[in-house]
């Protein structure tokens, strides 16, 4: 299956990080100078996504800005000398064909919600990746591409669905949605999700980081979705693993780091490790804690 279209979901409150996600969605924090939703559209560009379809909210059009040509700013920039600063941003806009889609007050809340919202743009598809924007997985191989080893699983497995686990010590694994998965064949396929486990209610350490190849059969089991009883959202975990009971779920784990802009703490690792991979600007910050912290 030929996978060359990604739903990418940025419509959330992002609570944990408020007063400033009042104002900035959370997926245009900053990670060093570019927003973490654009970690997230590399990755799809070097898997060989060409149409990105970004659910927004629809009260904040940051995105779709930032997605956007800036014809005031490249006025200003040429009057005031600048022009060539023009450079670093104006291939933006033209990395991928990039679609937006509204996710309103009056639509439901939840994970599965978005992928939804994007049935036109994806229905017709064999297959489209959905990721959260939010959040990346981070390799310090500069040749790695983790979303094409995902489609790569995907295609080699007859799965109908894929998701993307990290490994994580046993003793943080009550902080996540964990898989369980069994050994087939070479692969391994989704037996089922624990939320957040207590101590040994789980022996498997693979953390569901919300990264999925997903098929229009998906469409079907949205339709007749009914709410989680625990919180009344409808989750996308939901749905696959009802799919699982009847058709194949491949599961790429990794050892990589999952980096993410959800809190302010796990926001200022994910700006330490992506800086650490630059030698100058490493030694700046060495020199800077080892004489402030």
């Amino acid at each position: 299956m030929k996978i060359t279209k990604a739903v990418i979901t940025c419509a959330g409150f992002g609570t944990r990080f408020l007063p400033i996600s009042k104002t900035i969605q959370k997926e245009m924090l900053p990670i060093l100078n570019r927003p973490t939703i654009d970690y997230v559209v590399e990755d799809c560009i070097r898997a060989g996504i060409t149409d990105i379809i970004i659910v927004m909210n629809a009260h904040n059009y940051q995105p779709l800005h930032y997605y956007r040509e800036n014809l005031r700013l490249k006025e200003y920039l040429k009057k005031t000398g600048k022009a060539e600063l023009y450079q670093k941003i104006q291939q933006i806009p033209h990395k991928a064909n990039f679609h937006f889609v509204k996710q309103t007050d009056q639509d439901p809340y939840g994970t599965s919600i978005p992928v939804k919202l994007a049935k036109k743009h994806v229905e017709n598809e064999e297959a489209f990746l959905y990721l959260t924007g939010d959040d990346f997985v981070y390799t310090e191989d500069k040749n790695r591409c983790l979303i094409a080893e995902l489609i790569d699983l995907f295609q080699r497995s007859e799965a109908r669905a894929a998701i993307t686990c990290l490994k994580i010590p046993l003793e943080e694994i009550h902080r996540y949605g964990v898989a369980e998965v069994k050994h087939e064949n070479g692969f391994d396929y989704l037996e089922t999700f624990i939320e957040k486990p207590a101590k040994g209610q789980t022996r498997s350490n693979l953390a569901n980081v919300s990264k999925y190849v997903l098929t229009p059969e998906i469409f079907a089991l949205i339709e007749r979705q009914q709410p989680n009883p625990q919180n009344n959202e409808y989750y996308i975990t939901d749905l696959i693993l009802e799919m699982s009971r009847n058709s194949k779920v491949v599961v790429k784990n990794t050892n990589s780091h999952f980096l993410n802009s959800g809190e302010p703490l796990t926001w200022l690792k994910a700006n330490l490790m992506v800086a650490g991979q630059d030698e100058e600007m490493k030694a700046e910050l060495k020199k800077f804690i080892a004489k402030n912290w």
